[in-house]
């Protein structure tokens, strides 16, 4: 069996690709001076001990002071702000004298954590290091882009005159719309040149979340899989590959996906269907249950129905594999640097590995000693 890394090319993390379409909403010259103002009024606030106590003993919450290199930290301080708006009014007027902020600058900041607030679950739920993700992105990634046009939608109901203010949301909309379309086009459109299917196969491989394709998406995906079972665990023939794809396969040696072979081979009919097919037509015709759900993890599914699924389960798995953050990665070196400290710090490597291997599986190993 090939290993992962001779099997499927180079993958960007989406993770990092979102955020830059996310950080386009603090370029807007009109929104930066608003968050700036709130800024300082959450500065200022914290820095009174006497504001921060009245607040705490009327609320039982405090202000969340931003964090500039996250961009999850400007969400969730004006997420705070605007849980506690009367309160902190009423406490600025009596102990502060700094300028408030005006009610069109609340209402912006209401819409800002609205366009911002569906960013960070995908983030989250995309960070996860102990479950499949790839499976994820197509559906999270449309779902985003929908939810720019209900925001936009929902401004045009707002008559920002009676506030004496702009509407400053269309340009950053169209901005963060343009953003995700150049960094996920790759994702979101099956018309892009460098349309990546794995994305679509890989939601194709989720039970509940393969009925979110349209019927061309499920069928290039099951083409997809069915040509990539051939590259990856068969020896391609001139028998068993359709011509298109012999040629196509002879011309490119290295394996990388191309999107007009992959187009050119998923046209071509064959007149018996391989067993790897028939997997993937049973697949297809299994119904979804009340008990099957978008959360789910896949990984689980395919381990539990291998032996019914031979093939299609051998794919799916180092398909499913893929990582959609660098959050696993990252988290593993943190574990490390914490697991070399003090007296580990001339652990040798061998047992270093076992440490960090028993340390991330710890729920599997419940009689562990730290």
């Amino acid at each position: 069996m090939p290993t992962i890394t001779a099997q499927i090319k180079r993958h960007s993390f989406t993770i990092h690709r979102l955020q830059t379409a996310v950080r386009a909403f603090e370029k807007d010259e009109k929104l930066k001076s608003i968050i700036k103002k709130a800024r300082i009024v959450v500065k200022t606030f914290r820095m009174s001990h006497v504001a921060t106590g009245e607040l705490l003993k009327a609320t039982g919450l405090t202000l969340i002071a931003d964090v500039s290199t996250r961009w999850n930290s400007t969400l969730l301080f004006l997420r705070r702000l605007d849980e506690v708006r009367e309160p902190v009014k009423e406490i600025m007027a009596r102990h502060l004298k700094i300028p408030g902020l005006t009610p069109g600058e609340w209402l912006i900041i209401k819409f800002i954590i609205r366009l911002l607030e569906k960013f960070n679950p995908v983030t989250d739920k995309l960070s996860a290091d102990k479950e499949a993700t790839i499976h994820r992105v197509h559906f999270y990634m449309n779902g985003l882009v929908r939810h720019l046009e209900s925001v936009r939608d929902a401004l045009l109901k707002l008559d920002f005159s009676s506030f004496h203010i702009e509407n400053p949301f269309d340009e950053v909309i169209l901005a963060m719309d343009s953003e995700l379309s150049r960094v996920l086009g790759y994702v979101i459109d099956d018309c892009n040149p460098k349309f990546d299917a794995v994305y679509i196969a890989s939601t194709f491989l989720h039970k509940k979340l393969r009925l979110t394709l349209p019927q061309r998406l499920s069928s290039l995906a099951s083409r997809w899989l069915s040509l990539k079972n051939i590259e990856w665990y068969e020896e391609p023939t001139q028998e068993t590959l359709p011509e298109s794809t012999a040629l196509n396969a002879n011309s490119n040696p290295d394996g990388i996906d191309d999107l007009d072979f992959f187009i050119d081979a998923s046209s071509e009919v064959t007149q018996q269907k391989s067993p790897f097919d028939l997997e993937v037509q049973t697949y297809v015709s299994l119904p979804v249950g009340s008990d099957d759900n978008v959360e789910d993890n896949p990984e689980v599914f395919w381990i539990q129905n291998a032996d019914k699924f031979p093939l299609l389960s051998r794919l799916a798995l180092g398909i499913l594999a893929i990582p959609a953050a660098s959050s696993a990665p990252e988290r593993v070196f943190s574990t490390a640097s914490a697991a070399t400290m003090g007296k580990g710090n001339r652990l040798a490597g061998h047992n270093l590995e076992r440490k960090i291997l028993c340390l991330r599986n710890s729920e599997y190993l419940p009689d562990l000693d730290d």
